[in-house]
């Protein structure tokens, strides 16, 4: 039997509660939202919250000298 949209909400509080999801908001121009498609667009990326998760990871990886100046 289907779940119900009660239980399929639960599910998904429950998973992001073990897990610790946080949302995280962001105000962006049009300028800005045009860069985020066109890097999205170049990776097959279609959503734009795996698009930011994989940069700010990406870009971690690079470490504080590879990172700053992307920063700055």
């Amino acid at each position: 039997m289907a779940l119900t949209q009660q239980q399929r909400d639960e599910k998904r509080r429950a998973k992001a509660e073990r897990l610790k999801e946080e949302d995280l908001r962001l105000k962006v121009r049009p300028g800005t939202k045009q860069a985020l498609l066109e890097l999205m667009e170049w990776a097959g990326i279609e959503e734009q919250g795996e698009a930011m998760t994989l940069m700010i990871h990406h870009l971690h990886g690079l470490g504080p000298g590879g990172a700053l100046p992307l920063l700055t």
